[in-house]
Protein backbone atom coordinates (compact mmCIF):
# COMPACT_ATOMS: atom_id res chain seq x y z
CA UNK A 1 0.00 0.00 0.00
CA UNK A 2 0.59 3.49 -0.55
CA UNK A 3 0.30 6.66 0.67
CA UNK A 4 0.85 10.27 2.34
CA UNK A 5 0.91 11.87 5.08
CA UNK A 6 0.91 15.95 5.39
CA UNK A 7 3.18 16.95 7.57
CA UNK A 8 2.92 20.04 10.26
CA UNK A 9 4.45 22.01 7.46
CA UNK A 10 1.93 21.57 4.76
CA UNK A 11 4.46 18.97 2.72
CA UNK A 12 3.46 15.43 1.76
CA UNK A 13 5.99 12.64 3.08
CA UNK A 14 4.98 9.49 0.83
CA UNK A 15 5.71 6.01 1.97
CA UNK A 16 4.60 2.36 1.41
CA UNK A 17 3.59 -0.39 3.84
CA UNK A 18 4.20 -4.59 3.61
CA UNK A 19 4.27 -7.09 6.25
CA UNK A 20 1.70 -7.88 8.88
CA UNK A 21 -0.12 -4.78 10.51
CA UNK A 22 0.18 -6.36 13.76
CA UNK A 23 3.99 -7.07 12.67
CA UNK A 24 7.23 -5.47 14.59
CA UNK A 25 7.52 -2.00 13.00
CA UNK A 26 10.48 -1.06 11.19
CA UNK A 27 10.95 2.10 9.07
CA UNK A 28 13.20 1.94 5.60
CA UNK A 29 14.75 4.75 3.63
CA UNK A 30 16.53 3.02 0.17
CA UNK A 31 19.47 4.54 -1.70
CA UNK A 32 19.84 7.84 -3.85
CA UNK A 33 17.13 8.34 -6.90
CA UNK A 34 15.53 5.37 -5.48
CA UNK A 35 11.49 6.13 -4.21
CA UNK A 36 9.23 3.18 -2.69
CA UNK A 37 8.82 1.52 -5.74
CA UNK A 38 11.94 -0.64 -5.42
CA UNK A 39 10.61 -2.39 -2.68
CA UNK A 40 11.87 -5.73 -1.13
CA UNK A 41 8.36 -7.53 -1.90
CA UNK A 42 6.07 -9.24 0.50
CA UNK A 43 7.82 -12.42 1.24
CA UNK A 44 10.58 -11.20 3.37
CA UNK A 45 8.92 -8.64 5.89
CA UNK A 46 5.91 -11.27 6.16
CA UNK A 47 8.48 -14.25 7.41
CA UNK A 48 10.16 -11.34 9.68
CA UNK A 49 6.99 -10.63 11.39
CA UNK A 50 7.77 -7.19 10.13
CA UNK A 51 5.36 -3.92 9.42
CA UNK A 52 7.71 -2.43 6.93
CA UNK A 53 6.88 1.22 6.35
CA UNK A 54 9.45 2.23 3.08
CA UNK A 55 9.41 6.53 3.24
CA UNK A 56 10.15 8.18 0.32
CA UNK A 57 12.91 11.05 1.28
CA UNK A 58 11.94 14.56 -0.09
CA UNK A 59 11.89 14.82 -3.92
CA UNK A 60 11.36 11.03 -4.28
CA UNK A 61 8.47 8.53 -5.09
CA UNK A 62 5.26 10.54 -3.36
CA UNK A 63 7.43 13.07 -1.20
CA UNK A 64 7.28 17.04 -1.68
CA UNK A 65 10.91 18.57 -2.31
CA UNK A 66 12.02 20.06 0.40
CA UNK A 67 14.57 22.61 -0.30
CA UNK A 68 17.86 23.26 1.71
CA UNK A 69 17.43 20.62 4.33
CA UNK A 70 19.80 19.02 6.09
CA UNK A 71 20.47 15.52 7.33
CA UNK A 72 19.46 16.42 10.65
CA UNK A 73 15.59 17.86 9.33
CA UNK A 74 15.13 14.03 8.43
CA UNK A 75 14.58 12.46 11.68
CA UNK A 76 11.95 14.99 12.61
CA UNK A 77 10.11 14.03 9.27
CA UNK A 78 10.33 10.33 10.34
CA UNK A 79 9.02 11.28 13.74
CA UNK A 80 5.90 13.17 12.55
CA UNK A 81 4.95 9.97 10.07
CA UNK A 82 5.47 7.60 12.85
CA UNK A 83 3.25 9.51 14.75
CA UNK A 84 0.60 9.55 12.06
CA UNK A 85 0.76 5.87 11.72
CA UNK A 86 0.36 5.62 15.72
CA UNK A 87 4.19 3.74 15.79
CA UNK A 88 5.66 4.77 19.31
CA UNK A 89 9.15 2.66 18.97
CA UNK A 90 10.32 1.15 15.74
CA UNK A 91 13.72 -0.06 14.15
CA UNK A 92 14.99 2.16 10.97
CA UNK A 93 17.84 0.77 8.38
CA UNK A 94 19.11 2.74 5.34
CA UNK A 95 20.33 1.58 2.11
CA UNK A 96 23.21 3.00 -0.03
CA UNK A 97 21.97 6.97 0.33
CA UNK A 98 19.54 5.96 2.88
CA UNK A 99 21.84 5.09 5.72
CA UNK A 100 23.04 8.27 6.61
CA UNK A 101 19.20 8.85 7.10
CA UNK A 102 19.04 5.81 8.92
CA UNK A 103 22.65 6.91 11.22
CA UNK A 104 20.77 10.63 11.73
CA UNK A 105 17.58 8.81 13.27
CA UNK A 106 19.08 6.88 15.44
CA UNK A 107 21.55 9.93 17.02
CA UNK A 108 18.53 12.27 17.14
CA UNK A 109 15.49 10.11 18.06
CA UNK A 110 16.77 7.36 20.76
CA UNK A 111 14.37 7.39 22.64
CA UNK A 112 11.76 6.52 19.74
CA UNK A 113 14.55 3.63 17.58
CA UNK A 114 15.62 0.96 19.07
CA UNK A 115 17.74 0.09 16.19
CA UNK A 116 19.30 1.48 13.36
CA UNK A 117 20.81 -0.87 10.24
CA UNK A 118 23.49 0.39 7.77
CA UNK A 119 23.21 -1.71 4.59
CA UNK A 120 25.71 -0.73 1.88
CA UNK A 121 26.12 2.57 3.43
CA UNK A 122 28.22 5.39 2.68
CA UNK A 123 30.23 7.63 5.36
CA UNK A 124 30.64 11.23 6.43
CA UNK A 125 32.93 12.20 3.85
CA UNK A 126 32.69 15.82 3.89
CA UNK A 127 33.27 15.52 8.13
CA UNK A 128 36.04 13.08 7.61
CA UNK A 129 38.59 13.14 5.18
CA UNK A 130 40.58 10.20 5.41
CA UNK A 131 37.06 8.94 3.78
CA UNK A 132 36.57 10.67 0.64
CA UNK A 133 38.24 8.60 -1.45
CA UNK A 134 35.22 6.49 -1.04
CA UNK A 135 33.15 9.04 -2.97
CA UNK A 136 32.87 7.61 -6.88
CA UNK A 137 35.90 9.10 -8.44
CA UNK A 138 33.56 11.69 -10.49
CA UNK A 139 31.76 12.97 -7.54
CA UNK A 140 35.36 13.71 -5.52
CA UNK A 141 36.14 17.03 -7.08
CA UNK A 142 32.68 18.15 -6.04
CA UNK A 143 34.11 18.42 -2.84
CA UNK A 144 37.11 20.39 -3.06
CA UNK A 145 34.37 22.87 -5.20
CA UNK A 146 31.92 23.19 -2.57
CA UNK A 147 34.61 24.29 -0.34
CA UNK A 148 35.33 26.90 -2.44
CA UNK A 149 31.67 27.88 -3.82
CA UNK A 150 29.03 25.42 -2.41
CA UNK A 151 26.45 27.07 -5.02
CA UNK A 152 28.94 25.68 -7.72
CA UNK A 153 28.88 22.50 -6.40
CA UNK A 154 25.18 22.54 -6.07
CA UNK A 155 24.52 23.34 -9.54
CA UNK A 156 27.22 20.96 -10.94
CA UNK A 157 25.22 18.22 -9.13
CA UNK A 158 21.60 19.86 -10.30
CA UNK A 159 23.32 19.32 -14.00
CA UNK A 160 24.79 15.85 -13.46
CA UNK A 161 21.42 14.59 -12.13
CA UNK A 162 19.35 16.21 -14.64
CA UNK A 163 21.16 14.45 -17.29
CA UNK A 164 21.28 10.91 -15.76
CA UNK A 165 17.55 11.09 -14.88
CA UNK A 166 17.02 12.15 -19.15
CA UNK A 167 19.29 9.26 -19.66
CA UNK A 168 16.98 6.81 -17.31
CA UNK A 169 14.16 8.09 -18.92
CA UNK A 170 15.42 7.14 -22.47
CA UNK A 171 17.00 4.24 -21.66
CA UNK A 172 16.87 2.09 -18.43
CA UNK A 173 19.09 -0.07 -18.27
CA UNK A 174 19.80 -3.18 -16.12
CA UNK A 175 22.82 -1.73 -13.83
CA UNK A 176 24.00 -5.12 -13.66
CA UNK A 177 20.77 -6.94 -11.92
CA UNK A 178 20.00 -10.29 -12.90
CA UNK A 179 16.82 -10.50 -11.72
CA UNK A 180 14.45 -9.46 -13.51
CA UNK A 181 11.84 -8.68 -11.03
CA UNK A 182 14.43 -6.68 -9.10
CA UNK A 183 15.02 -4.75 -11.94
CA UNK A 184 11.80 -3.61 -13.09
CA UNK A 185 11.06 -2.13 -9.70
CA UNK A 186 14.37 -0.26 -9.71
CA UNK A 187 13.93 1.25 -13.16
CA UNK A 188 10.37 1.75 -12.13
CA UNK A 189 11.88 3.48 -9.03
CA UNK A 190 14.41 5.86 -10.96
CA UNK A 191 11.99 6.57 -13.63
CA UNK A 192 9.07 8.15 -11.21
CA UNK A 193 12.20 9.71 -9.33
CA UNK A 194 12.61 11.70 -13.26
CA UNK A 195 9.28 12.14 -13.95
CA UNK A 196 9.61 14.17 -10.99
CA UNK A 197 12.78 16.61 -11.72
CA UNK A 198 16.42 16.38 -10.52
CA UNK A 199 16.10 18.47 -7.93
CA UNK A 200 15.20 16.31 -4.78
CA UNK A 201 17.85 13.34 -6.31
CA UNK A 202 20.43 16.80 -6.97
CA UNK A 203 20.08 17.88 -2.94
CA UNK A 204 20.21 14.51 -1.76
CA UNK A 205 23.11 13.67 -3.07
CA UNK A 206 24.45 17.51 -1.77
CA UNK A 207 23.69 16.17 1.50
CA UNK A 208 25.13 13.44 1.25
CA UNK A 209 28.75 14.08 -0.14
CA UNK A 210 29.53 17.63 0.67
CA UNK A 211 27.72 18.40 3.55
CA UNK A 212 28.45 18.02 7.48
CA UNK A 213 26.15 15.36 9.13
CA UNK A 214 25.97 17.42 11.92
CA UNK A 215 27.19 14.54 14.52
CA UNK A 216 29.21 12.09 14.61
CA UNK A 217 29.03 8.19 14.41
CA UNK A 218 30.28 8.15 17.85
CA UNK A 219 27.45 9.83 19.09
CA UNK A 220 24.75 7.27 17.59
CA UNK A 221 24.17 5.38 21.05
CA UNK A 222 21.17 2.73 20.02
CA UNK A 223 22.21 -0.87 18.77
CA UNK A 224 23.50 -0.48 15.50
CA UNK A 225 23.51 -3.49 12.61
CA UNK A 226 25.90 -3.26 9.96
CA UNK A 227 25.79 -5.72 6.54
CA UNK A 228 27.98 -4.85 3.52
CA UNK A 229 29.24 -7.01 0.42
CA UNK A 230 32.73 -7.67 -0.17
CA UNK A 231 32.59 -6.72 -3.25
CA UNK A 232 30.20 -3.94 -3.34
CA UNK A 233 31.66 -1.75 -6.19
CA UNK A 234 30.02 1.17 -5.22
CA UNK A 235 31.46 1.78 -1.47
CA UNK A 236 34.04 -0.09 0.16
CA UNK A 237 34.02 -2.46 2.51
CA UNK A 238 36.32 -0.27 4.80
CA UNK A 239 33.73 2.43 5.28
CA UNK A 240 31.56 -0.58 6.83
CA UNK A 241 34.72 -1.33 8.92
CA UNK A 242 35.02 2.34 10.15
CA UNK A 243 31.22 2.33 11.39
CA UNK A 244 31.64 -0.64 13.13
CA UNK A 245 34.83 0.85 14.84
CA UNK A 246 33.33 4.25 15.30
CA UNK A 247 29.63 3.18 16.71
CA UNK A 248 29.62 2.08 20.33
CA UNK A 249 26.86 -0.86 19.97
CA UNK A 250 27.91 -1.91 16.60
CA UNK A 251 28.20 -5.70 14.72
CA UNK A 252 29.59 -6.07 11.24
CA UNK A 253 28.17 -8.55 9.19
CA UNK A 254 30.42 -8.58 5.64
CA UNK A 255 28.33 -10.42 3.33
CA UNK A 256 30.52 -12.34 1.26
CA UNK A 257 30.80 -12.22 -2.75
CA UNK A 258 27.84 -10.02 -2.85
CA UNK A 259 27.98 -6.28 -4.40
CA UNK A 260 25.79 -3.03 -3.18
CA UNK A 261 22.71 -4.97 -3.37
CA UNK A 262 23.02 -6.76 -0.18
CA UNK A 263 19.78 -5.50 1.27
CA UNK A 264 17.53 -7.29 -1.43
CA UNK A 265 19.73 -10.75 -1.35
CA UNK A 266 19.31 -10.43 2.20
CA UNK A 267 16.26 -8.70 3.03
CA UNK A 268 14.54 -11.39 5.60
CA UNK A 269 18.07 -11.60 7.57
CA UNK A 270 18.33 -8.47 7.92
CA UNK A 271 14.82 -7.19 9.11
CA UNK A 272 14.80 -10.04 11.37
CA UNK A 273 17.95 -9.24 13.30
CA UNK A 274 16.90 -5.30 13.18
CA UNK A 275 13.41 -6.64 15.22
CA UNK A 276 15.61 -9.78 17.17
CA UNK A 277 18.15 -6.80 18.68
Amino acid sequence: MRATAELHDGRRLGYAEWGPADGTPVLGFLGTSLSSLAHLGADAPRAAGVRLVLVDRPGYGRSDHQPGRTLLDWPADVAELADALAIERFAVFGMSGGGPYAAACGYALPDRVSTVGLVSSPGPVWDRPELRYSLPPHRQPLVELAKRDRGAAARRLLEDCREQLEEARREPGDGGVADLDLRKRLNAALLETAARGPEGYAHDLLVLFVSPWGFAPEQISVPTGIWHGDRDPAVPLAVAEFFARAIPDSSLTVVRGDGHLVLWTRAEEILAALVSR
